[in-house]
């Protein structure tokens, strides 16, 4: 994890710099993902990690903490790895207890005096993103405080600058880890294991069918970078990060 980040990780900070945070600007990130298979190249934590950074990068910009991320999200999919390499996935898979946590944590911001709740999920899986966004809704009425949840690229459209979407493994998520973690991606690993011929091949799975690899999207060894990883996770906070703001700003 960059250095820069335990600045706003909540577990890191004394109580007296959660209390001056929480004071100057008082929003909190709750981060979900899952404990999955992310190919050869990425670690199985890759969904709540790249969140985290980007959620870490929106409160150092427009204020408020980060909370450690939550693992055990809803999945959409068991055992996502090739054979002999399955059986990674951690993860609830059922939408009531995935709702009850996130209710759970909701209600703990709302009693430390959090005004604006942010509940940002690193996988894709549209039922845990409106969980989320259920939980918030619900918890936060006729308290004061308010919120919303979303994707992390839930409002980036793909462009020259940043041409990739969520995927799997591949180029957005692959870039993302090679700059917030670099320690923690191995593309050797990849390349050591790789099946399909990455001399050619631009985009894994493009009908969003299952490959060795495990991997969607664009080709990671063709295309992952962690300069991409740092405009994707710059731009993803500065959405977020600025919708938020907007809303401490209009409910202050």
């Amino acid at each position: 994890m960059l250095a820069k980040y335990e600045q706003v990780c909540y577990e890191l900070l004394r109580p007296e710099q959660v209390k001056e945070l929480r004071e100057k600007c008082p929003i909190v990130y709750i981060v979900a993902g899952s404990l999955e298979w992310h190919s050869w190249q990425n670690p199985l934590g890759t969904d709540s990690l790249k969140a985290h950074a980007i959620c870490c990068e929106a409160a150092l910009k427009y204020g408020g903490v980060v909370l450690p991320p939550f693992y055990q999200g809803l999945t959409g999919v068991d055992n996502w790895g090739p054979d002999g390499w399955r059986g990674y996935t951690q993860a609830f898979n059922e939408h009531a207890m995935f709702e009850a946590a996130m209710r759970g944590i909701v209600k703990a911001m709302i009693y430390g005096q959090w005004k604006v709740i942010v509940g940002i999920t690193g996988h894709d899986v549209p039922d845990q993103m409106e969980l989320m966004q259920k939980a918030i809704e619900e918890e936060t009425r006729g308290t004061g405080a308010v919120g919303f949840a979303a994707m992390e690229g839930t409002f980036h459209d793909p462009d020259e600058e940043i041409p990739y979407a969520i995927d799997h493994a591949a180029a957005w998520e692959t870039s993302c880890m090679m700059y917030a973690y670099p320690e923690k991606v191995d593309m050797d690993a990849l390349k050591r294991h790789i099946v399909s011929n990455e001399d050619w091949l631009e985009i894994f799975a493009p009908d969003g069918s299952r490959n060795p690899e495990g991997i969607m999207g664009a080709n990671p060894l063709k295309f992952a970078t962690p300069e991409m990883g740092r405009k994707i996770i710059e731009r993803m906070a500065d959405q977020i990060g600025s919708r938020a703001r907007k809303l401490l700003e209009e409910n202050s």
